[in-house]
C-alpha cells in the first residue's frame, strides 16, 4: 500500500507533546511512501469537527494530541467527549483511523507516550490507521 492520502488531525493544546506525536506518524506515513496533509486545531473538541468535515475526502485519519488531567472534572469531560465524537463519526462511516489522542495524568507521563524513541503512540497511530485502510479495503 502505497500513494494514500491521510489526514492528520492535530490538537495543539501540549504543542510540545503534539510536536513530537506527530514527528512519529510522519516517519510512518513516509515509510508507507504516502502523502498527507495535516490540519492543527486547538484542543480536543475541536478534532470530531474537522473530522466530520473531511471524512470523504482521504484513504485514513490519524488523530493527535494530548489531554492531561488536572485539578478539577475538566479532563474527564474533554477526553470522553473527544473520543465518544470521535468514534461516533469513525463507526458510522467506516473510516480507517489511528487514535494518538494522549489521555494521560500528568506531563511526564505524555513526555513518554509522545517520545519516538519511547512509546511512540503518534507513530503507533499512524501503523494502526495503515493497519485498518488494508483491513477495510
Amino acid at each position: 500500500m502505497k500513494n494514500l492520502k491521510i489526514l492528520v488531525i492535530e490538537s495543539n493544546y501540549y504543542e510540545s507533546i503534539s510536536r513530537k506525536l506527530f514527528l512519529g506518524a510522519k516517519n510512518v506515513i513516509k515509510q508507507m511512501k504516502s502523502e498527507y496533509k495535516k490540519i492543527t486545531v486547538p484542543g480536543a473538541l475541536e478534532i470530531p469537527v474537522v473530522l466530520e468535515r473531511y471524512k470523504k475526502k482521504f484513504d485514513g485519519f490519524i488523530i493527535l494530541g494530548c489531554v492531561i488531567r488536572g485539578e478539577t472534572t475538566h479532563y474527564d469531560l474533554v477526553q470522553k467527549i473527544a473520543a465518544f465524537e470521535i468514534y461516533k463519526i469513525v463507526n458510522r462511516n467506516k473510516l480507517a483511523l489511528g487514535f494518538g489522542l494522549l489521555t494521560v495524568e500528568n506531563i511526564l507521563q505524555a513526555k513518554e507516550r509522545a517520545d519516538i524513541k519511547k512509546k511512540n503512540i503518534g507513530g503507533n497511530a499512524a501503523d494502526v490507521c495503515f493497519k485498518m485502510i488494508k483491513q477495510l479495503k
